[in-house]
């Protein structure tokens, strides 16, 4: 049974052969904007504490799904400079 990243990471896979090392750096290195990782934490409060609405799980589960794919596009820019050191 395939998860939701097994998928992901299937169809990010030819990225991969095309990432150089200012992309890799440059994915590595992008932060997320403070004003969302303040709404995820209000979020994830909320989850803990049963009191989302549907449109904020809805968000949630979105935001959720997002940091898959940017987590499996980090990972393929590390496994890239660290198979391509300097």
């Amino acid at each position: 049974m395939s998860t939701v990243a097994s998928i992901l990471d299937y169809y990010l896979e030819p990225l991969a052969s095309m990432i150089n090392r200012e992309m890799a750096e440059a994915i590595i290195n992008r932060t997320p904007d403070p004003q969302l990782v303040a709404r995820i934490a209000v979020l994830g409060q909320k989850a803990e504490q049963g009191t989302l609405t549907d449109v904020e799980r809805d968000e949630y589960r979105d935001l959720i799904d997002a940091g898959d794919l940017i987590s499996l596009l980090k990972s393929k820019a590390r496994r890239f400079l660290d198979e391509n050191p300097a």
